[in-house]
């Protein structure tokens, strides 16, 4: 049997970007368990005015920061578009202003490790299409 005119890349895009989708919302589990596990503060300070870092924005803290730093990213080339071949996604924690992040996971509070192994199930889930 001969198969004519069948172009099998032309439906590569089309499944890699179902695949993309489905490591989201993956990624989406693990990130809402990080968030419902990170550990929040209850002390709020402003920026420093005073010392060697007076006025710097990363000095203040707000109670949350942290929490509200967790978050999703797909991976862009350097034109901006997807990388669609790498299927590169992934579960971020911290930022400049939550630049503590390593060391709450790492200082006994590990909350994106934790976050991981609850998620497996719904990861596996959201791989298989479910």
């Amino acid at each position: 049997m001969r198969v004519e005119n069948w172009h099998p890349e032309s439906l590569d895009e089309m499944i890699e970007g179902a695949s993309i989708e489905r490591l989201v919302k993956g990624a989406e589990a693990v990130a809402d368990e990080a968030r419902r596990l990170c550990p929040v503060g209850t002390k709020s300070r402003p920026i420093y005015k005073k010392g060697p870092y007076a006025g710097k924005e990363w000095t203040a803290r707000d109670a949350g920061q942290l929490k509200k730093s967790i978050r999703v990213v797909k991976k862009k080339s350097k034109s901006g578009k997807p990388l669609m071949r790498r299927r590169d996604v992934r579960v971020y924690a911290g930022n400049y202003l939550a630049y503590y992040a390593s060391i709450v996971e790492h200082g006994g509070k590990a909350f994106m490790r934790t976050a991981l192994q609850n998620a497996r199930s719904k990861i596996l889930n959201a791989l298989k299409g479910e």
